[in-house]
């Protein structure tokens, strides 16, 4: 847990979130996490649609907030 399994290289002005599909294309998981930059609906479909329970908190500027599970108990022992 926490090795990265793929890693894709772009451009300084390219985000993160237009390379996100690619880096979880064919990885099987039960979880993505991600921090709230990859906090997109449709990248959230994406996750969904391959079998897996998206980890990502929220934008604060969110029109319409979605639930997310919370990990504080898992990264506790981290401290």
């Amino acid at each position: 847990m926490g090795n990265p399994l793929r890693v894709i290289l772009s451009a300084g002005q390219i985000t993160d979130i237009e390379r996100a599909e690619a880096l979880i294309k064919d990885q099987p998981a039960e979880f993505i996490v991600a921090d709230k930059g990859y906090d997109s609906d449709a990248f959230v479909e994406t996750i969904s649609a391959q079998g897996a329970q998206p980890v990502i908190p929220p934008r604060s500027n969110r029109i319409n907030p979605r639930s997310f599970i919370l990990l504080v108990p898992l990264f506790g022992w981290l401290n």
